[in-house]
């Protein structure tokens, strides 16, 4: 009977030695091929070449995209990648869009009778895609360091009976499904913001990279800072140029650029 124990203790031991216990597979940041963590990007907009500026024309389609790249977030150390960028204010509004890679599209759809049905566009596809979400205020309130730390709008003071208090600064309000403002919006889809701003004051736009694709873990995305409100429809085909080039094949119908197939259709 002792014989036998040991040799059950031995099997578990001998099981265990030959998992992959290794928990990094499950990051984001984590290239299974080359057992290397990619680094955490955070880009200071302000000081790269052709840094993105307000867009002033009247009609948005004639705003030229900016067009950036992130690294994946350390979840693990909670270390986000995110880009950000100041702009100043004029006295009037502005209107942030940003746009990720690549395309979202859901399989499922109501069609005109409220029935749930199979989309007869195009399947989705995840693995090009991934997530961005922005906030923005007043320079003054960012708690990060451009090119070094992203940070958020969070601040703390005292009111009058010496009690600390915390208050959100962030201007980028946006609404989710239901109406409730301080909804993002999802992988792969669009989304905007906009507020007033006071003359000859500086303002901060922060990006943080949430989700980014697992083909390549690289997070493409679009982005325009236009003088004005917000267009009343945003849309995947509002900006143009967040998509990757991967090997022939990968993506459905062996094309190589999934948003001229959604915005433009098949030839």
């Amino acid at each position: 009977m002792k014989n036998i124990t040991s040799l059950t203790a031995l099997l578990a031991v001998l099981a265990l030695a030959g998992c992959d216990l290794d928990g990094r597979t499950l990051l984001q940041s984590y290239d299974p091929e080359t057992g290397q963590t990619r680094p955490v990007t955070v880009v200071d907009l302000d000081r790269v070449d052709g840094a993105p500026t307000i867009c002033t024309e009247d009609d948005l389609s004639a705003c030229e995209p900016y067009l950036g790249e992130l690294g994946p977030s350390d979840i693990g150390t909670g270390t986000l990648s995110g880009s950000t960028l100041t702009i100043q204010g004029s006295g009037g509004r502005v209107c942030v869009i940003i746009d990720p890679q690549s395309v979202f599209q859901d399989d499922r759809m109501l069609d005109p009778a409220g029935v749930e049905t199979a989309n007869p566009y195009m399947a989705d596809f995840p693995y090009d895609d991934g997530d961005l979400d922005m906030l923005a205020g007043l320079a003054s309130y960012y708690t990060g360091t451009p090119g070094e730390l992203m940070g958020d709008f969070v601040n703390n003071f005292v009111d009058d009976n010496g009690v600390g208090r915390r208050v959100d600064l962030n201007l980028c309000l946006q609404e989710d499904n239901h109406g409730q403002t301080g909804g993002t919006s999802g992988r792969a889809t669009p989304e905007m913001c906009s507020f007033d701003t006071l003359p000859d004051t500086p303002y901060r736009i922060a990006m943080y990279a949430y989700s980014v694709p697992v083909d390549d873990n690289l997070l493409k995305y679009a982005l325009v800072v236009h003088q004005g409100a917000c267009p009343a429809v945003l849309n995947e085909c509002t900006l143009r140029g967040d998509r990757d080039r991967p090997e022939a094949g990968t993506l459905p119908f062996e094309v190589d650029n999934v948003e001229s197939m959604f915005c433009e259709g098949l030839d």
